[in-house]
């Protein structure tokens, strides 16, 4: 694509003079917010149907898994794409319903121990999983163009769509699971953790150059306004990892329970850039004023090498939750505590990202400004509180015998007792580079085999069906014989 069209030059005037609103019922944060809650939900239904159901195979473990979470995920993000909200009744009358059929009654008690709280975080695990899970789905599914919703494809220049969310919730999710954010600074030198992130940074620019030695081979059609003509989605996780963690050596270990504050000075910081400057300008239309990505590296790759940036700042913010998630917690009281404080951060970051988005400058996820950095901490955050209620509920219900909880079944918790679990968020989070880049994969063979976008609804769905159901099963295989593709 040689140049921008004339509507999205636009934008640049439209951020000067026009105060959209941000909770239309399309390209709106609460149509988001509503389509992408389906997942938490899932996970409360798939929690009692295991109960309920018991399956004793592997085969009915993954069936039950595929029916209660991928299943509703692709509906929600295509042909219930318009009545999402009216599905998260459905699904939450139907767990309702099993739920009082089943024996279980809920215990709580207020200095009750919280059921396996050795086990780590329950929920942050579901979430990442959720993360990945609707992913690879969204992945493939925007390239069905008679099932995929335009209002769900990535803005390029300014907005609010589900495919937006996509390399926000990756960096924040792995910002929440941080050194930084698990106390390990503490006991870590800085060479060594230095060291540790040039290895993993390392692997991901392979992936990086990977890919685009692929793309090039095959002359797969990628979009160089997203990133720019060289770049992609894994220089981007590697940039925020690097500049992150020199940040972070170059500061004294006592400064990062201020991350959030670190976070703020650099997203205003980049912030005020885009604005008093004509950085911002630049970075959408070029030195050409056409928006080609022609020309030196520089400015061939100015969305992606500038946005990190933003993502830098996003994954400090993450940081600071993540140190919030890790604290000590071992009563009901202290995870009610825990939820009061993410509901209030999802609330305040809610209302910063309308003041920002409606008076300072619209969301972008080409640009990462600030706007976008508060949307994704307030997206996020909800998620997180969303599987934090799953995860509370289920414990009410779960016994040391048969915990309930998602992610912590007694084959998850034990591995001892029976090697051979195939639970699929236990599979995510343990093969989670694996899961992302078979689905990439995958994605690439289904665009190259069929044309993806004039098939039909009924066979599109069943395309995504197949493709979903391979991509968790290889990943659920490798759980099973408990193989992990982590080698570095």
């Amino acid at each position: 694509m040689a140049a921008v069209d004339l509507a999205e030059l636009q934008f640049l005037e439209e951020t000067r003079s026009s105060h959209p609103s941000w909770l239309s019922s399309e390209d709106s944060v609460l149509d988001v917010a509503i389509t992408t809650l389906i997942g938490p939900l899932c996970l409360l239904l798939r929690s009692f149907v295991r109960s309920k159901l018991n399956p004793k195979t592997l085969l009915g473990e993954f069936f039950v898994d595929c029916i209660c979470l991928l299943g509703p995920i692709v509906i929600s993000f295509t042909v219930f794409s318009n009545s999402a909200f009216r599905l998260s009744i459905v699904i939450m009358i139907v767990t309702f319903c099993i739920a009082y059929a089943s024996d279980a009654e809920p215990i709580i008690s207020i200095n009750q121990k919280y059921p396996l709280h050795l086990f780590g975080m329950p929920f942050l695990n579901t979430y990442r999983a959720l993360v990945n899970l609707c992913t690879i789905i969204v992945i493939l599914a925007v390239d069905f163009s008679t099932i995929f919703p335009q209002r769900f494809h990535k803005r390029y220049t300014n907005g609010f769509s589900l495919m937006d969310t996509g390399v926000g919730s990756f960096i924040f999710s792995h910002a929440l699971v941080a050194p930084e954010s698990r106390y390990e600074i503490i006991t870590e030198s800085k060479i060594k953790r230095l060291w540790g992130c040039l290895i993993s940074s390392s692997m991901l620019i392979v992936l990086g150059c990977g890919r685009l030695f692929v793309t090039w081979l095959t002359d797969y059609s990628v979009s160089e306004e997203e990133y720019g003509k060289h770049w992609n989605f894994f220089f981007t996780l590697a940039s925020v990892k690097l500049l992150t963690t020199i940040i972070y050596c170059a500061l004294p270990a006592s400064w990062t329970k201020y991350s959030w504050k670190i976070a703020a000075i650099l997203g205003v910081g980049y912030q005020c850039l885009l604005s008093l400057t004509n950085l911002k300008d630049w970075m959408i239309i070029g030195d050409n004023k056409d928006g080609s990505y022609s020309g030196g590296f520089v400015h061939s790759n100015r969305p992606g090498l500038f946005s990190s940036l933003g993502y830098c700042s996003l994954y400090m913010f993450g940081v600071q939750i993540g140190r919030l998630i890790f604290a000590d917690k071992s009563r009901w009281i202290d995870h009610a505590k825990c939820f009061e404080k993410l509901a209030l951060i999802a609330a305040s970051s809610g209302f910063i990202t309308w003041l920002l988005h409606t008076h300072i400058d619209r969301s972008s996820r080409m640009i990462a400004n600030l706007t976008f950095v508060i949307w994704q901490v307030c997206h996020n955050t909800i998620l997180l509180l969303s599987s934090y209620v799953v995860d509370l509920i289920c414990a009410m219900y779960s016994t040391p015998e048969k915990p309930l909880i998602p992610g912590q079944c007694e084959h998850c918790s034990d591995r001892k007792s029976r090697s051979n679990c195939c639970c699929l968020l236990s599979a995510v989070n343990k093969n989670q580079l694996f899961f992302f880049l078979i689905g990439n994969v995958l994605t690439g063979v289904v665009n190259l085999a069929i044309k993806t976008g004039s098939v039909d609804t009924v066979p599109a769905l069943g395309a995504l069906f197949l493709y979903g159901t391979t991509v968790c099963g290889l990943t659920c295989l490798l759980f099973v014989f408990n193989i992990s593709t982590k080698f570095w």
